[in-house]
């Protein structure tokens, strides 16, 4: 009762915030903004001692080995930073649209352009590493019909506000829940050859597959390895990295082939393990851009 009594003040509480900030959002300069998401940031590393505990934690099991403790220690707190910032660039972004594609390149079109050229729709794989929501908006802005499937925030008034951006961009949304109906809509958006854009780098618990996440078991989303076994729809992943005060650019790779030894079981984990794979790649190239907060390896695989 008085943990749900806490999430209800919490979440409520994140909503005042979110929308008692829209106006400073609308009126002030970028970079004064970008200035004041860094302190902020800042301020939060300290006040925000649970989150940082976890980021603390995960970030030496993953990369304790390969750099000292005062590094990463400067990586989770230049991540508060960019968290911080992202949140205000997310909210100027998806109002202003198009007036900031300056500040957003892009690397590797050729290779979307490819995978649709399928006409089988494309998967688009990332992972919660730079602002993944102005990847979002660049991906719509270049002309690409695109859905993404996206967890619904626990709080009603941010889940709302962020339908709403996500709306005003053009960007069509799947929700996780329920899953029949989540599918079917999954299914619809491929059929449609629309880019189906899926994060597989959060712990998907009991549904998902379990995976070597930086030499950890770590349960992965099976849906973007379903959904190209059913449909032919290639994989493709994409990030999104910060690159200096203000600009971004957007990262296309070519198409992972997907393995089919004819054993669909093992070729779900194997395909599943190949786009995890390139995920690590990109935490460990950008570490300070990767959402280290999350508790990533919360669910553990069953005891053989």
């Amino acid at each position: 009762m008085r943990k749900k009594l806490r999430d209800k003040i919490r979440y409520g509480a994140g909503g005042l915030v979110l929308y008692s900030i829209l106006l400073p959002v609308k009126l002030l300069p970028l970079n004064l903004l970008l200035w004041g998401g860094r302190c902020l940031g800042r301020l939060a590393y300290y006040v925000d001692r649970r989150h940082r505990k976890i980021g603390l934690e995960n970030i030496k099991m993953a990369l304790g080995k390969e750099k000292p403790p005062q590094e990463l220690k400067r990586i989770i707190k230049e991540n508060y930073c960019h968290i911080a910032q992202g949140g205000f660039e997310m909210l100027r972004v998806m109002e202003y649209g198009k007036r900031y594609a300056y500040l957003l390149a892009m690397e590797g079109k050729e290779n979307l352009d490819k995978a649709l050229a399928k006409r089988k729709g494309t998967i688009g794989i990332i992972g919660h590493i730079g602002n993944i929501t102005l990847l979002l908006q660049k991906i719509v802005n270049e002309g690409y019909p695109a859905s993404v499937i996206a967890k619904v925030p626990k709080d009603k008034r941010v889940a709302r506000f962020m339908q709403q951006l996500r709306d005003r961009s053009n960007m069509g949304t799947v929700l996780p829940k329920p899953k029949s109906l989540a599918v079917k809509r999954a299914l619809a958006s491929l059929k449609r050859e629309e880019v189906l854009i899926i994060p597989i780098d959060q712990n998907a618990g009991k549904e998902g597959v379990f995976v070597d996440f930086f030499g950890r078991p770590a349960s992965a989303p099976a849906a973007p390895v379903v959904f190209a076994q059913r449909t032919g729809a290639p994989l493709v992943p994409m990030y999104i990295i910060r690159e200096g005060r203000k600009r971004h650019r957007l990262i296309i790779e070519p198409e992972v082939p997907l393995v089919n030894t004819g054993d669909k079981e093992k070729d779900l984990i194997t395909n599943t393990q190949r786009l995890t794979r390139v995920i690590e790649r990109y935490v460990r190239k950008y570490p300070s851009q990767w959402w280290w907060m999350h508790n990533r390896w919360k669910s553990k695989p069953p005891e053989k």
